[in-house]
């Protein structure tokens, strides 16, 4: 494994990072899509008597709250998707503000 020597060659792509974005923000609703639907699961699942009745008790069991179920699991991977958001747009306000300190910085007299 070789390990890059200046690790400020890394490059930014504002473009792709909008994109990265963009594409986290649409996962994030179908996985508040997903949370309601659990929700809804966890309320009942009437599917009668007997086995199927105890299938339904563990689906909605499942779908309600409580450490693993998938209500739990489904809102805690949308605060990681909020978090990994926020650092992109950290990255891409910093990728702006070091762009424009460079720009202020070019003296284009003299032609």
């Amino acid at each position: 494994m070789s390990v890059p020597v200046d690790a400020r060659a890394f490059a930014v792509a504002p473009e792709l990072a909008a994109d990265a974005f963009q594409r986290l923000s649409q996962l994030q609703d179908v996985v508040g899509e997903m949370v309601r639907q659990a929700k809804v699961l966890g309320r009942s699942v009437p599917l009668g008597g007997g086995y199927a009745g105890e299938i339904g008790d563990f689906m909605a069991q499942y779908g309600i709250g409580g450490e693993g179920s998938a209500v739990d699991s489904l809102t805690r991977f949308g605060r990681e998707i909020e978090d990994l958001k926020s650092q992109i747009d950290r990255a891409l306000r910093r990728y702006e503000d070091e762009d424009d300190a460079a720009v202020r910085g070019v003296d284009c007299t003299g032609g």
